[in-house]
């Protein structure tokens, strides 16, 4: 390893709420890391739990690691205050119930430096609960491949960047002004970040290593998808608002996802009024016969003329 890559700090972000009872893993996969030139800094945002006896019980020895404690305020502003506490000229993500593999740092530092780029990610391991162990699959985004402003339409289709594999140049973070802390932006605010960043003309690279591992809980993900799904529109109109020069592509990214919702009835009538009425909203259309049509009609027909509306 040069002596440049020895003496670069990278700061890693670490948000955590309730987490006691995988933070210590999440920790010990940070200590463990074969670059040793790292500071973690953990914001608790607003634990109800044990979650701060935690990091002082196993890691108060450590002074790499940085504790922070916050009212409750939701990812974004946990990560904005935990960068805000940071020293780093790079940033790294990992939330308090995900792993790294022992490598990850070492890796990607040396990758986004060969590479040239702003940012780096890679897919990762999906496990459940508490069998690390027990690998049930892998994220699927392609790798080996560079992504700048040309690839916007490819990543407003889905979110295609996993926030616990990423190394990115803070000073590109600050330029966007960060996460949003917007509450309608909340749990899409990475995926928000990613296609500002590169709205903003930066470069990623996507790599073929996999270097952390994603706890996927046991519980029904799909209320979790609905929410996703939910914030999507808004988080568009957001950027539209930001970055005019996009709002074409994401105009119509929005008629295509209100399309799925009705074609995989992924929502009750109940649950398409909210979303009707945020879609028309952004799309300048007014949202009356939409809200008439999933009163009345069946399901089936509803869905139908409303695809076609939108087709027009």
């Amino acid at each position: 390893m040069t002596e440049k890559l020895k003496h670069t700090l990278i700061s890693i972000i670490m948000p955590a709420y309730n987490a006691e009872l995988y933070i210590q893993e999440a920790v010990n996969s940070v200590v463990h890391q074969t670059y040793g030139n790292w500071e973690l800094i953990i914001v608790d945002d607003g634990s109800t739990d044990n979650t701060a006896a935690v990091i002082t019980t196993h890691f108060s020895n450590d002074n790499r690691i940085k504790y922070y404690y916050q009212q409750n305020g939701k990812q974004g502003k946990a990560r904005n205050h935990a960068i805000s506490k940071s020293n780093g000229d790079y940033l790294a993500f990992l939330d308090a119930d995900d792993l790294w593999i022992p490598e990850k740092l070492e890796f990607q530092l040396a990758e986004i430096m060969h590479k040239n780029v702003d940012l780096v990610f890679s897919n990762c391991s999906i496990f459940q609960n508490d069998s690390s162990s027990d690998i049930i699959g892998n994220t699927k985004t392609p790798t080996e491949v560079y992504y700048n402003k040309d690839s916007i339409p490819f990543f407003l289709q889905a979110n295609r960047v996993p926030i616990l594999t990423v190394l990115v140049k803070k000073d590109k973070i600050l330029n966007v002004n960060g996460f949003s802390e917007d509450e309608e932006i909340q749990n899409v605010e990475d995926y928000h970040l990613w296609l500002k960043l590169l709205m903003s003309d930066c470069v990623f690279f996507a790599s073929k290593q996999v270097v952390a591992k994603y706890r996927e809980h046991n519980n029904s993900a799909t209320s979790s998808d609905k929410l996703v799904l939910s914030k999507l529109p808004y988080m568009y109109f957001d950027l539209m608002k930001q970055f005019s020069n996009y709002s074409e592509q994401i105009k119509n990214e929005i008629k295509i996802k209100l399309k799925l919702y009705y074609k995989n009835n992924i929502f009750t009538k109940k649950e398409l009024k909210s979303l009707i009425i945020k879609n028309t909203t952004y799309l300048s259309k007014s949202n009356y016969l939409y809200l008439l049509l999933n009163f009345f009609m069946p399901t089936k027909i509803t869905k139908r003329i409303i695809i076609h509306i939108l087709n027009k």
